[in-house]
């Protein structure tokens, strides 16, 4: 297609655009990183501006993201001092970008944190230490595969630096068509000619930006749109592509072969790589961090240069043979997928856990929340109450232990407004103390839903597992168990089949893994033939 843009020579694209393109965010190793040493005041909490508070968060959060953390060097190397992985918020604060929220304080910053990650839910990316001076990534962390997949290139923000189009703003701009983990902004290269502040990706805005949606259905939308906003009223139309198809359009340029892009492991850059990072500390070799001035609060001991992980002769292990050689990298290479939601995913060979959650697919609306503050209740009054109330054949997710939990449809459709309306006109109660239904967002219907595509996953690979043993298996259905029928003892069966049947007894009434709950099926869910995996009954899984 004919470019409307002209869009300027990039550098060469065998070194990951991306790593070449990333502004860094941490203290430069330099005289004046001295300056900035001098403690933060914490100021009350009355004083702090909520908005400046929501900023702060987003910023702290951003630096242990997974857009972030496992390119960032010198904030990884922050994060290995300790093996908790905490930073001290004091230190944080003294980032370029951080200075703005100097007034919150350490006091400020930790409170904006905490609430972020209630907001959150049951999956936080950060957590507070009790004291409220150190903040860590709570969420697992683990190669992201699709960031590449999920970003776009974008021109049209006008070239230079300006109060037009600051970082904040391109953000704002990206935020109507989604939600975005990250906004990079590409910059000309300085020759390096060992002066200062010379490099690459150091010099001035080129007016474009690569940006990564949290969600490839929203990516999608936003690359079908004929037309997108322009960024100012006056400036020049906006053109847009997938970074894939960027990338690829500069490389035939160039004159280089599509075979020859390094798009890199998961979108990571290959200068630096903290899963590589991690797993020579696994293998006890030395790790690469980044050099710490003296000046900066750490938390436990502060790495530099290279450090070594544990010893090799720990981590030996027993030749294998090549027949088991040859089975484990079979189990390993060989995908695992399952289908749910109308779309086929990608799960992990090795635990059933989806690899890529953005393209859980799910009915906005098709999940809602419900608080139970009360304490001795039945759960089973509670679903049947919901029955009665509002919704023919519920599928309750309510762990024991909790407050509270989930309400979905069997056949996974929408819950009404109306429906909705019913279950509150109710006036529902559990343990003495009224039950209160609500609307979830969007992070917590697709986090519950993911928990039911990886549960899925973690059956699927489980057959798998058990029909590439070499040994015949009757029964064990994955839908309704084979083995003995009736009420009898019949065959054997498998373990634990999905929902009815399979375990020792097979039949509609078989006795372990049966459909009234075994083993395998962490005790099932009564009433629930819905083909949503049973997590409650109450019983989590």
């Amino acid at each position: 297609m004919s470019s409307p843009v002209k869009i300027e020579a990039d550098a060469p694209v065998k070194t990951d655009l991306e790593a070449t393109k990333i502004e860094v965010d941490a203290p430069e190793v330099k005289p004046e990183v001295a300056e900035v040493k001098p403690a933060v005041e914490a100021k009350p909490e009355t004083e702090a501006s909520p908005e400046s508070a929501v900023k702060a968060a987003k910023q702290v959060n951003f630096y242990f993201s997974d857009s972030n953390l496992p390119t960032d060097k010198f904030f990884f190397s922050l994060t290995a001092c300790n093996k908790e992985g905490w930073v001290p918020i004091k230190t944080i604060l003294t980032f370029k970008r951080m200075r703005e929220f100097k007034d919150l304080g350490v006091e400020g910053v930790a409170q904006a944190l905490r609430e972020a990650a209630e907001a959150e839910g049951s999956d936080p990316l950060t957590a507070v230490s009790e004291d409220g001076q150190n903040v860590r990534r709570a969420r697992h962390f683990e190669p992201n595969t699709t960031q590449w997949g999920r970003s776009v290139y974008v021109k049209g923000f006008g070239e230079g630096e300006s109060e037009n189009n600051t970082q904040e703003k391109i953000e704002e701009w990206f935020a109507q068509f989604g939600k975005i983990n990250a906004v990079r902004k590409r910059r000309e290269d300085i020759p390096d000619k060992g002066e200062k502040g010379s490099g690459r990706g150091r010099g001035a805005f080129k007016g474009s930006v690569f940006a990564e949606f949290a969600y490839e259905a929203d990516m999608n939308k936003f690359l079908e749109l004929e037309l997108v906003p322009k960024f100012t009223a006056d400036g020049p139309d906006m053109l847009k592509m997938s970074k894939d198809a960027y990338v690829t359009m500069k490389a035939k340029e160039k004159g280089i072969p599509s075979s020859e892009i390094q798009r890199g492991k998961g979108g990571q850059p290959k200068k630096f790589n903290a899963f590589r990072e991690l797993e020579k500390i696994k293998n006890g070799k030395p790790a690469q961090f980044a050099n710490i001035p003296d000046t900066m609060e750490v938390v436990g001991e502060r790495v530099t240069g290279s450090s070594r992980g544990n010893d090799r002769n720990d981590k030996k292990r027993p030749r294998e043979d090549g027949e088991e050689r040859a089975a484990k990298k079979e189990r390993i290479e060989v995908p695992l997928t399952i289908e749910y939601g109308g779309v086929t995913l990608e799960c992990d060979p090795k635990t059933g856990a989806v690899l890529d959650p953005s393209k859980l697919a799910f009915t906005d609306g098709a999940a809602i929340k419900f608080s139970a503050p009360g304490d001795g209740g039945d759960w089973k009054v509670l679903k049947n109450a919901v029955i009665e109330a509002a919704i023919a054949s519920p599928f309750m997710a309510f762990p024991p232990g909790t407050k509270g939990g989930t309400v979905a449809k069997s056949d996974s459709t929408l819950i009404s407004d109306e429906e909705l309306a019913k279950l509150n006109d109710a006036k529902l109660d559990f343990g003495g103390e009224p039950v209160t239904f609500a609307r979830m967002s969007e992070d917590e219907q697709r986090a519950f839903w993911l928990s039911r595509a990886n549960y899925q996953g973690t059956v699927a690979l489980r057959k798998r597992n058990e029909a590439g043993d070499g040994k015949e298996r009757r029964g064990g259905g994955f839908h309704r168990g084979g083995g003995g029928g009736g009420r009898g003892r019949g065959g054997r069966g498998g373990r634990g089949g999905f929902q009815r049947g399979g375990g020792r007894g097979g039949g509609h009434r078989g006795g372990r893994g049966g459909h009234r709950g075994g083993r395998d099926n962490n005790g099932g869910s009564r009433n629930n033939d819905s083909g949503i995996p049973p997590t409650v009954g109450s019983v989590s899984n």
